[in-house]
């Protein structure tokens, strides 16, 4: 019987529509490294996120062109990440009717949000939003419902890595390995999801809280100030080196994919991944702390 890990393009072997979307995911990720990348390197290192204030967005959507590569960047990593949840609901989900409840309020979260940030994108009129002449200009409880929807999944975010690493060395002192026993492997595609549905969870509130500079500058820049925040700022970090390692290990996993030989090196390229991350994501948490928190 032939090794299924030596077949180059393993995604040729999937019937249907499962094919499509198993090669977009992929596409979309090569795409993505150089769009969603450089989305990050300019609002993470050459800036920070408070600084992308009304004037932030309103210059850069002067250029018809970075209107183009905003509308790019969101749609390959909306559908990139709504379909990347795909595989979670049917993981996770073994009940017929439950996952295809989930499916369908995928697809509608999906084309909803699209809708939103499209219209948000193109329809932006600078000297209108810059007089606070959009519906609903005043309402500033708006952003702070936002902010506040950050604050509470901070703070579930920060206990449940408390308690993983308790759990992890509740493991170690007990002898027994904590979470999985087949090897790096494992904990490279577990790491890859929980930082893709991490990524989606903030792609969804940043389109959220950029299409309130549709109604208002002062609203736009309210929401864009809780981003200064000190209990914000870790998430915002976390946010780097989730990008940074799922772009990374995706590059690692189509390696796999195409090569007949790359798996046989799965552990030192696991641990490359790492290395990597933590390496491209300190500049970052330097500069954000260092601007946030000692100006």
């Amino acid at each position: 019987m032939a090794d299924h890990r030596s077949v180059r393009g393993a995604g040729i072997t999937i019937p249907g529509a499962e094919r499509l979307i198993w090669y977009f995911i992929r596409i979309s990720g090569v795409l993505l490294i150089l769009l969603a990348g450089g989305h990050v390197f300019i609002t993470h290192y050459l800036n920070v996120p408070s600084d992308t204030t009304f004037s932030f967005v309103a210059g850069r959507w002067a250029n018809p062109y970075w209107r183009t590569f905003d509308w790019l960047l969101l749609m390959l990593a909306l559908w990139h990440g709504v379909l990347g949840l795909r595989y979670s609901i049917q993981d996770y989900l073994p009940s017929p009717t439950a996952r295809t409840a989930a499916q369908g309020i995928m697809w509608a979260i999906g084309f909803v949000f699209l809708a939103l940030g499209t219209v948000t994108i193109f329809t932006f009129d600078a000297a209108m939003m810059a007089a606070n002449e959009g519906p609903l200009s005043g309402q500033l409880w708006i952003a702070d419902a936002i902010g506040f929807s950050l604050y509470a999944f901070a703070v579930v975010t920060y206990v449940a890595i408390i308690l993983l690493v308790i759990f992890t060395l509740r493991s170690f002192l007990t002898g027994s390995f904590p979470v999985y026993l087949g090897g790096p492997g494992q904990y490279a595609w577990i790491l890859h999801r929980a930082a893709g549905i991490g990524i989606l969870f903030f792609l969804l509130v940043h389109i959220i809280d950029i299409s309130l500079i549709g109604l208002g500058k002062d609203l736009y820049d309210a929401s864009v100030a809780f981003y200064a925040q000190a209990p914000l700022i870790p998430m915002e970090i976390m946010l780097v080196g989730a990008v940074v390692y799922h772009a990374l290990n995706g590059i690692r996993v189509m390696m796999i994919d195409f090569t007949g030989q790359a798996y046989r090196r799965e552990k030192v390229s696991f641990a490359v991944v790492l290395v990597l991350t933590v390496l491209l994501t300190i500049p970052s948490a330097w500069i954000i702390f260092s601007s946030e928190l000692m100006p």
